[in-house]
């Protein structure tokens, strides 16, 4: 049996993905993304350039149901990472990665690497945001956010390799995020096999190896506190 408390060899996939939910720090209650905010903020520069805009707080507003206490916060907690010469362009800015992981709602997470790596845009793939990435990932952590929504992009955290499955290389990269690298808490070689095996004889619908999408979501659909849980609040 793995000593491992709250993670034993027979773990469901649900349970285990209960143990990587992030932990909110306080409670604010944000926008629905519907169906789904990237798509809905890629409209912003040209709309807003049109319209000469400096910082769009109405059109934020219309167009992903965030009220203006909600889009300022987020906005200084955003302008805090930039130098004070960046701050007088903030939308034309990138934050890097390694000042958005010293965001305390995103520093403790054991997945904050593959966090910034998915919501960032960056062409050169190093994980920094701007702060359009950034309002994207506070929705999609949102009180309000679908669990379709969740569950895509909890996926797509979980898919290291970004190669649409998960595998047993990315199970076993998910479960080391979870218990540690150390000695006294990774799992044995013996171990780790038992409890991807287990996973997999729970998802893998299809029984081809790896946990598809729409699998992942089946077993999301059984965990109903999922999407109330899986959220980043600032």
């Amino acid at each position: 049996a793995i000593a491992l408390p709250g993670l034993q060899a027979g773990v469901p996939l649900a349970s285990l993905l209960w143990q990587a939910l992030p932990r909110p720090s306080s409670a604010l209650r944000r926008w629905d993304p519907g169906g789904g905010v990237r798509a809905v903020l890629a409209l912003r520069a040209p709309l807003s350039r049109a319209a000469g805009i400096t910082f769009p707080f109405s059109l934020s507003q219309e167009l992903t149901f965030l009220t203006k206490q909600e889009i300022l916060l987020a906005h200084k907690r955003f302008r805090e990472l930039l130098s004070k010469e960046e701050r007088e362009s903030i939308l034309q800015k990138r934050v890097p990665k390694s000042k958005i992981l010293t965001l305390p709602e995103l520093k403790a997470n054991p997945f904050r690497d593959r966090i910034c790596r998915v919501f960032s845009t960056s062409e050169d793939g190093d994980g920094s945001m701007s702060f359009e990435d950034f309002l994207d990932m506070l929705s999609v952590f949102s009180d309000s956010a679908t669990s379709e929504i969740k569950s895509h992009y909890a996926f797509r955290i979980f898919d290291f390799d970004d190669d649409g499955t998960l595998d047993r290389k990315d199970l076993e990269k998910l479960v080391n995020c979870l218990t540690g690298e150390g000695d006294e808490t990774r799992l044995s070689e013996s171990e780790m096999d038992q409890l991807i095996q287990n996973i997999l004889e729970e998802s893998d619908i299809d029984k081809d190896g790896t946990i598809n999408l729409s699998e992942f979501q089946h077993v999301i659909s059984r965990s109903p506190d999922f999407a109330s849980s899986f959220k980043i609040v600032l």
